[in-house]
């Protein structure tokens, strides 16, 4: 099996991975899974995997649209959110409701991750919703280069 872990393809690759794994890892504490209390935890990193990918691929796609370098601190996935959540408002305002509801389920799951009870279900349903924000976004994003290289071509 080849793998690819640099460029665009590998970090789709790893970024659909992280999903996958954070579903597998939900279907079975959903099922009754006999150690479910420790798949808990590989769970919720599961799904900061995805967010760091999926906030790496954001900063990548963003960067031809804006003025100023976007960068992401050394910080964790959370505080990474908050600096990029800035920009994408600032770029796209039509996105602060979504931008809003992405950072409370970042709240939920950061809490999760801490805590000594965590409720998967709403975790997982709101990480579901992020992923389909940033799937989104991200096409929203390749559309509005499309536009721009179109334009620049006539």
């Amino acid at each position: 099996m080849v793998l690819r872990w640099d460029g665009p393809q590998g970090r789709y690759e790893q970024q659909a991975g992280a999903r996958q794994e954070a579903a597998l890892l939900y279907a079975r504490m959903r099922a009754g899974y006999p150690a479910a209390e420790w798949v808990v935890y590989r769970f919720l990193e599961a799904w900061r995997e995805y967010l760091r990918l999926s906030l790496a691929g954001l900063v990548e796609d963003l960067q031809p649209l804006t003025e100023e370098p976007v960068e992401l601190g050394p910080g964790d996935v959370f505080e990474q959110w908050a600096d990029l959540a800035w920009v994408l408002t600032d770029l796209s305002p039509d996105t602060s409701r979504d931008a809003v509801t992405t950072s409370r389920a970042l709240t939920r799951l950061q809490t999760a991750c801490i805590s000594d009870r965590v409720d998967v279900t709403a975790v997982h349903r709101e990480m579901l919703t992020v992923t389909n924000f940033f799937g989104g976004l991200e096409a929203q994003v390749q559309a509005l280069l499309e536009f721009r290289q179109d334009r620049s071509q006539d």
